[in-house]
């Protein structure tokens, strides 16, 4: 009877350590969220400035072509253009370091998963041992 006791122990801690585990998976699914929704705010923010920083940019250069008349023609639509696609490159460099970011985080919460996976793993392999250990000297003593 002491057996089934101890494979009723078992199966108690299992099902808590269970509800354990899905709770730490809840858990690093809504760390992962939070971080990812942070670096894309991030992102939104910054491009908000470039943008703000390029009109500014666009102005000063359109008064200062105003104010040496060369405010019309094809050089200087030239240079707005120029400065337009600078600004543009530069947020989509930000883009691509976002998206190395994010990866970087699903890279980060894959690993802590598969780490807590095999922790857990590990923990019930060396209590099934135990078990079928004890089991087997309890069959031995009474044989």
């Amino acid at each position: 009877m002491s057996g089934l006791g101890t494979l009723a122990t078992l199966g108690l801690e299992l099902a808590l350590q269970s509800e354990a585990y899905r709770r730490r998976r809840r858990e690093l699914a809504r760390e992962k969220r939070e971080r990812r929704r942070e670096l894309l705010a991030r992102l939104a923010e910054e491009e908000r400035k470039a943008r703000e920083k390029l009109l500014e940019r666009l102005a000063a250069t359109r008064a200062r072509a105003g104010a040496a008349g060369v405010a019309t023609g094809s050089s200087f639509d030239a240079v707005l253009r120029g400065l337009e696609r600078r600004s543009e490159a530069e947020m989509e460099a930000d883009r691509a370091r976002l998206a190395q970011r994010l990866e970087a985080v699903d890279d980060l919460y894959r690993r802590r998963a598969r780490r807590d996976l095999l922790a857990r793993s590990e923990r019930w392999l060396s209590r099934a041992e135990g078990l079928v250990r004890g089991l087997v000297r309890r069959r031995s003593l009474l044989g």
